[in-house]
């Protein structure tokens, strides 16, 4: 079939916002609506001089119902041409519907859905919307920020725009020995960004916001009000396991010994001392798997004999429970519906970069849906940040990983923001994040070289920097002033 130019813009620009899985859905959404409402008489169709869409893939399991109510809507039988020509009135009066909705509703997906929802009076059609929905109370939906975002980095510095025009890749680094105040700017960050309703993936390495001991009150007071403001979920490894599970197959042989390939590269990237054969072993255990987890792959491993490296990293992972398995695993898009702070301080150096390249790459692999501009404004998903990034930037191909995501993440609505305590590691693994960053600050320029400073900060700064107090390298220009501390501004 053949769409308008029209229909195919609205559902190129609107499926990945709403959580459709594919463009499918949404043209199945528009065909259902239709057939609740009823196509007036007289409605002509655009031409259809879009890009044809696979009929197969268009209905999928749904034709006989489509046919059957579609001719019931006509009172009569139809032959094939009559049923394709009554079919593509559906879908083009369905779309234009939809993306009339879709401009009431403010462009908010929640509001677009249940809308949606409501359109379909009918009991005998319901619409099959497949979306990451409410229904049942069950499913969330991640919210997309159409909005631009603006986050005030220094007291008295102008705000930087993440995503509004002409602004480049939402990737923010932050520097700074502990001590400095870098941890408060992160907080005041992530409250800025729940108050604008942008979520975030907080990848906490080092317990910045574990539970405060009895001695510390004014500790356990900012953490209350950070989890008031920002309504993040809270989970501590190991007590707890990731509700999630990164593994996956493919739809055929190929496409699962492709991501085994893949998933084995990352294990042999980040797992000590593993080579090719390992890895190999772990990409001829994951291929006969037809629903992959942590504990099936490394049952599966053991039975084909394999030892050492691989089987001690996948075992650690297993025995601390760390993900969910295949069968109570929730979904991707349900888990990160809303913020999330992930404490990795129990686990040894080793398994935390192991937890945070497999989730990561499930986002690069999965989630990676472009997000169309909008009058110049990129929509935002939710933010992920990883603190003490230095882990993961350097050596063998580890620094792939968040170079996808600062250069792509926020094309998909996912920014990607890092930070260490020592500014040059952003240099120091084959890719220069810090010219890669849209906005850098950096609390203790006196630990960094004279060149390094020039590189990182764009200046020299010749003298100690007061708690608190950072340089700010942002639109190639470079500044010096008081930071944001959310213990004193909480993201206001």
């Amino acid at each position: 079939m053949t769409p308008s130019l029209s229909a195919e813009k609205f559902i190129e620009e609107v499926y990945p916002r709403v959580g459709a899985k594919t463009k499918a859905v949404l043209g199945r959404a528009a065909v259902s609506l239709a057939l609740a409402e009823g196509v007036p008489a007289d409605y002509k169709p655009p031409a259809g001089n879009g890009k044809d869409i696979s009929w197969d893939a268009l209905v999928g399991p749904l034709e006989e119902v489509f046919r059957a109510s579609i001719r019931f809507r006509a009172g009569k039988t139809l032959d094939e041409t009559a049923f394709q020509r009554e079919f593509r009135r559906m879908f083009e009066f369905g779309c234009m519907r939809m993306a009339d909705l879709w401009e009431a509703s403010g462009r908010d997906q929640a509001k677009f859905v249940a809308d949606l929802l409501r359109g379909a009076q009918n009991t005998e059609l319901q619409m099959p919307v497949n979306l990451v929905s409410t229904a049942g109370g069950k499913g969330k939906m991640l919210t997309v920020v159409d909005r631009e975002v603006k986050l005030k980095l220094l007291t008295d510095a102008e705000p930087w725009s993440m995503n509004g025009p002409n602004t480049k890749n939402g990737l923010l680094i932050i520097s700074g020995q502990p001590g400095s105040g870098k941890s408060q700017l992160a907080l005041d960050l992530l409250a800025q960004l729940a108050r604008q309703g942008v979520s975030f993936l907080f990848f906490d390495l080092k317990g910045e916001l574990e539970e405060a001991t009895a001695d510390d009150k004014q500790k356990a007071e900012n953490r209350k009000k950070f989890f008031d403001l920002t309504g993040a979920q809270y989970l501590r490894l190991i007590d707890a396991p990731l509700p999630v599970n990164p593994l996956y197959a493919g739809k055929s042989g190929p496409e699962t010994a492709n991501i085994a390939s893949r998933i084995a590269s990352l294990v042999r990237a980040f797992g000590p001392q593993m080579g090719p054969n390992q890895a190999d072993e772990i990409c001829t255990a994951y291929q006969s798997l037809r629903r992959p987890d942590f504990p099936s792959l490394l049952q599966q491993l053991e039975a084909n004999g394999a030892e050492g490296v691989a089987v001690s990293v996948l075992r650690q992972l297993v025995s601390r429970n760390i993900f969910a398995t295949a069968d109570k695993a929730r979904p991707f898009e349900e888990w990160i519906s809303r913020s999330n702070i992930i404490d990795l301080k129990p686990l040894d150096n080793d398994s935390r970069v192991l937890v945070v390249a497999f989730v990561l790459n499930f986002f690069i692999e999965r989630l990676n849906k472009n997000l169309s501009v909008r009058k110049g404004i990129q929509p935002l998903q939710m933010v992920l940040f990883v603190d003490e990034a230095h882990n993961i930037l350097p050596k063998d191909g580890k620094a792939q990983l968040l170079e996808k995501l600062a250069r792509e993440g926020r094309s998909w609505g996912f920014p990607l923001w890092l930070a260490s305590q020592d500014a040059d590691k952003f240099l120091s693994s084959g890719v220069d994040f810090a010219e890669l960053a849209s906005a850098g600050v950096h609390f203790s320029p006196q630990t960094l070289k004279p060149k390094e400073q020039k590189d990182i900060l764009g200046v020299m700064v010749a003298k100690d920097l007061e708690k608190g107090d950072a340089v700010l390298r942002l639109g190639g220009k470079t500044t010096t002033g008081a930071t944001r501390q959310f213990w004193k501004n909480q993201g206001e």
